[in-house]
């Protein structure tokens, strides 16, 4: 095996290990050292592949972003109109926090200590979507439910009208109906004026 792939290999073994035990014991019970007898390495390899804890929680929650962004992208491709796709888009987003190994992961970023996680993580989730609602925005251009000059800001509004359903502190049960009526405005807002499909 190429030296990459197995440094490759043995940095998503640490990350694997440390998603497990935080759904299981929460981040705050899990020590590094919990995190490299379970992945069954010895405490220096996880200083080779990360700096400390907070590192490996971001590496989790960015495997966390990722399989988010694949999951709405696929939920959004089997929609079909670009105001459906919009509220798929949006029910995706919100599933995230109903999925059990990452409740503990999300109430971890949203601490006040944890406020740098979890700008990093908006910083990188935000404009990897910028492409998917911009596809969702051209097509309801086309469409002609749609009434915007230009997509890619009209884009970075929609995603900053969902994110400030975060910001406002919206609790984790409420955020589905905060979503959906965030939506709903971005939608007015993109000049959608007819019924909720």
């Amino acid at each position: 095996m190429p030296r990459t792939a197995n440094r490759e290999t043995r940095r998503a073994e640490l990350v694997s290990a440390a998603a497990t035990l935080f759904a299981r014991r929460g981040v705050a019970n899990t020590a590094v050292s919990d995190i490299v007898k379970a992945a069954g390495v010895a405490q220096g390899t996880f200083y080779l592949y990360f700096e400390s804890k907070d590192d490996v929680v971001l590496a989790v929650v960015e495997r966390l972003s990722d399989a988010m962004i694949d999951d709405a992208a696929t939920r959004v491709e089997a929609g079909q109109s670009a105001v459906e796709k919009m509220h798929i888009l949006t029910g995706a987003l919100s599933s995230v926090a109903a999925k059990p190994d990452a409740a503990e992961l999300i109430h971890l970023m949203h601490r006040p200590e944890n406020r740098v996680l979890h700008d990093r993580l908006a910083e990188d989730l935000t404009p990897r979507l910028i492409p998917l609602v911009q596809s969702i925005i051209e097509q309801g251009v086309e469409e002609g439910v749609f009434r915007v000059s230009d997509i890619r800001a009209a884009a970075w509004f929609v995603l900053g009208g969902l994110r400030s359903v975060e910001l406002a502190g919206t609790a984790t049960l409420d955020m589905p109906a905060a979503l959906a009526q965030a939506a709903e405005f971005a939608l007015r807002a993109l000049g959608y004026e007819g019924p909720n499909p």
